[in-house]
């Protein structure tokens, strides 16, 4: 059964732990997971630290702003990577559930790319447009591979491919707020410094 497939590519998973130990990077749904506990961390970890540095002016509070709204986006990131990786595959209703769980994904997405971005992380405005664009396409796409009950492996190939660059530019959103140089050359970020004020 396709929707078998689909499910099981999305249910891959593998900790942290496990990708430093391979020395490979993580794709797919297994990216997506460990960005969402990157950013988690990084945001949890800025955040601390902005409130601790900064004295409330009105850069400040814009900085607070993003860490809040990307704590909020990562959030319901985990919560729709869960409800995928939840999805029985020889349900009756996986089809409608994947493909309910990848709509919300794109809205979350699409909330990802709204985010005001300050000047510090400039570099990552473009990426989480393009993301957001991605993840749209990917669930627009697994609509139309399943659609009027048939399959369409060449669609829903496209709709991986999407999804996995989606995922990618989440990880390198993840890399820059760590304060690291994204080592992905498919993606060019360019990094300038904070005018001083």
């Amino acid at each position: 059964m396709h929707i078998r497939t689909e499910i099981q590519r999305i249910r891959e998973h593998r900790t942290a732990a496990e990708w430093k130990k391979t020395g490979k990077k993580p794709c797919g749904k297994r990216a997506a997971m460990f960005f969402v506990r990157s950013v988690h961390r990084a945001v949890c970890l800025a955040g601390c630290l902005s409130l601790l540095l900064l004295t409330g002016c009105g850069k400040d509070q814009e900085l607070e702003q993003f860490y809040s709204e990307m704590e909020s986006f990562t959030e319901r990131a985990a919560q729709d990577f869960q409800t995928l990786s939840g999805i029985d595959p020889s349900s009756e209703t996986a089809v409608d559930e994947l493909l309910s769980a990848m709509d919300s994904l794109a809205e979350t997405f699409s909330l990802l790319a709204e985010i005001s971005v300050p000047e510090e992380f400039a570099s990552i405005e473009e990426i989480a447009d393009e993301a957001s664009s991605y993840m749209t396409e990917a669930a627009a796409l697994y609509r139309e591979a399943y659609a009027d009950g048939g399959y369409s492996e060449n669609t829903a190939a496209t709709a991986q491919e999407n999804y996995d660059r989606a995922v990618m530019r989440m990880n390198i959103i993840s890399e820059v707020l760590q304060g690291e140089t994204p080592t992905d050359a498919s993606v060019t970020v360019t990094t300038e410094p904070a005018s001083q004020q």
